[in-house]
């Protein structure tokens, strides 16, 4: 459709609360919006005023829109963050992550259970905990617990290894029991993966008393050494259940928001706070493809960061008021499953807090920006040390390897800006080629990569 037929289209759209949908000439959606009343604002976009160069950028896109009327404003925020998730629009606020969320995974049904990290849950009879934040978060807190419990993390299956070999390092420098040994007690074993379970249903306080318990009473025995041992799990309980807190995120207090802004590039980061004590941090960088104010980009960006996260707070410290405050506050409060409280603070510690926070989110826009300057440098180096009219935008290399002139393949790795572009990485099979002849073998790769690019 021309814009003037968006626009009278636009015109017989109901002053209904509701979400929009903007696609281009392939159908494609490019934008996914909510509003008040429909009518007012998708015929804003169509009007002969000045939408600044983003918004104008994405307007001379659009070929088509749709409505979906909804109940309120409540459910067209609901719905509206439905949609961003499904369609990945390339004008709205888009988080990247890789690193995904995973889960610790304890199988269940055998003599000896293992703790193990899986990226999402499965019908297999196993228990789940999570997700937590991030992968190596994850992989330390399986570390952190198995070290004050004295479980194995070695590779070794119980109970067909048990008795086979001497124990491995864990065993010798302490952080494992050698249940690998002959004459090691399977309910021992139990017992210490049960108080990790309590562990990871945030109990620690309970896992503390048990061991005081043994403790006390190992000491009335006179075994002076697993007194001490005792003594030394109780101490490593403690922090670990704090910190277990922290990755889960379940437990924590408080979250305070920092946004920073800067040319085409945006940072936001969230401080973690439990019990008032500052524990961690997560900062991001993303892009903001059209115009928008502060509070519309905080929106965008929490409601994501928090559907993807899995675990909400029981507090949420902004920098600034959104216009939707209380909608965002129910919407969190439903996902979190435990009433969560949005606040603008203006003074004293909670704001304090959020300032923090702005600092964070201001240095980590800092570090990107030297990052980038050093990519550039190390661009614009190449491009004169080869003689280019242009920057390498996009880099891609090629390399050829056989085992004694059999199974030759090719790989071809990939850099945009200077950065490597895993999605784009290839692997060829050489298949017109027999015998060990790289200069033959790298002619097929890059006529068969250029006939496809």
């Amino acid at each position: 459709m021309k814009r003037e037929e968006l626009r009278e289209k636009a015109k017989n759209l109901p002053l209904s609360p509701g979400v929009y949908l903007m696609m281009d000439k392939s159908g494609k959606v490019i934008y996914v919006g909510k509003a008040k009343a429909l009518k007012n604002r998708v015929s804003q976009y169509f009007q002969d005023v000045d939408h600044g160069a983003k918004t104008e950028a994405m307007i001379q896109q659009v070929s088509d829109f749709d409505v979906i009327i909804v109940g309120g404003e409540f459910d067209a925020l609901v719905l509206e963050c439905a949609l961003i998730k499904r369609h990945m629009p390339k004008y709205n606020i888009l988080l990247k992550d890789d690193k995904g969320y995973p889960y610790i995974r304890l199988s269940q049904g055998e003599e000896y259970p293992r703790f193990s990290m899986v990226s999402k849950p499965s019908e297999d009879g196993a228990r789940y905990f999570g997700p937590y934040g991030g992968r190596a978060e994850t992989r330390s807190v399986i570390d952190a617990l198995c070290k004050a419990l004295k479980l194995p993390v070695c590779s070794r299956k119980f109970p067909r290894d048990i008795g086979r070999e001497r124990p491995c390092l864990y065993y010798q420098i302490g952080n494992c029991d050698g249940w690998c040994r002959r004459g090691m007690s399977a309910e021992a074993y139990r017992s210490g993966i049960s108080k990790a379970v309590l562990l990871l249903e945030g109990k620690p306080s309970q896992v503390e008393r048990e061991l005081q318990m043994e403790m006390e009473q190992a000491a009335e025995e006179l075994r002076f050494e697993c007194a001490a041992e005792l003594r030394d799990r109780c101490q490593s309980i403690a922090l670990l259940g704090k910190r277990q807190q922290l990755v889960a995120g379940g437990m924590a207090d408080t979250d305070a928001v920092g946004l920073q802004q800067e040319g085409e590039k945006s940072a936001f980061a969230v401080l973690h706070y439990i019990g008032g004590e500052l524990l961690d941090k997560d900062a991001r960088l993303f892009s903001i493809p059209l115009e928008e104010d502060a509070a519309s980009v905080i929106s965008s960006v929490l409601h994501q960061y928090y559907a993807s996260r899995g675990r909400i707070p029981r507090q949420v410290l902004l920098p600034c008021p959104l216009e939707n405050l209380e909608d965002f506050m129910r919407m969190l409060t439903q996902q979190a499953g435990h009433p969560v409280h949005v606040a603008v603070p203006q003074r004293g510690e909670k704001a304090e807090q959020v300032r923090l926070a702005g600092e964070n989110a201001a240095q980590r826009l800092q570090q990107a920006a030297g990052r980038e300057e050093r990519e550039n440098r190390l661009l614009e180096a190449l491009q004169k040390l080869l003689s280019l009219e242009r920057l390498p935008k996009r880099i891609e290399a090629y390399d050829i390897s056989n085992t004694g002139g059999a199974d030759i393949v090719a790989s071809m790795t990939v850099f945009t800006d200077g950065r490597p572009l895993k999605r784009d990485y290839r692997q060829f099979k050489i298949k017109d080629q027999t015998g060990q002849d790289d200069y033959q073998a790298m002619g097929e790769v890059l006529r068969r990569r250029l006939r496809r690019y």
